[in-house]
């Protein structure tokens, strides 16, 4: 793998979660898209979800405000995305019974010819015949 898409899950996990197996893989990937050896995408709305995720994660403003600036920093290409892969995203999130937020990030995931890294596991148990989709956990 040499790209991938990541989500809201997988950078809160990194901020916030305590378990080191994940945050040990979570963390060789972020080491790998910081020394350029893996690329990594992501939709627009990446940067509210995890403002969000922040701000009902912690209850300290600034600390919420630190990580926040500490995630921006990471080298991820937000892509705009077109009519046709939202239409897609819709179509699949009925299909699977799932959010389009989630699903428009395996869609760009598929069409970006990468893997989707998520730690959303409803998700991942829902949209993994899909494929291009790894579950951190």
């Amino acid at each position: 793998m040499n790209k991938c898409v990541l989500d809201a899950s997988i950078i809160l996990t990194s901020l916030l979660e305590s378990k080191k197996s994940v945050l040990d893989k979570i963390n060789t990937y972020l080491f790998d898209i910081q020394k350029g050896s893996l690329k990594s995408f992501s939709v627009n709305f990446l940067k509210t979800e995890v403002a969000n995720g922040l701000r009902f994660g912690l209850s300290d403003p600034e600390k919420a405000t630190k990580f926040f600036n500490s995630f921006l920093s990471l080298p991820i290409k937000y892509e705009k995305l077109d009519t046709p892969l939202y239409e897609e995203a819709i179509y699949l999130a009925f299909k699977y019974k799932t959010t389009v937020y989630d699903t428009l990030y395996h869609v760009l995931a598929k069409a970006q010819n990468a893997m989707f890294l998520t730690c959303d596991e409803d998700y991942y148990k829902k949209a993994k015949s899909l494929g291009d989709i790894e579950l951190i956990k």
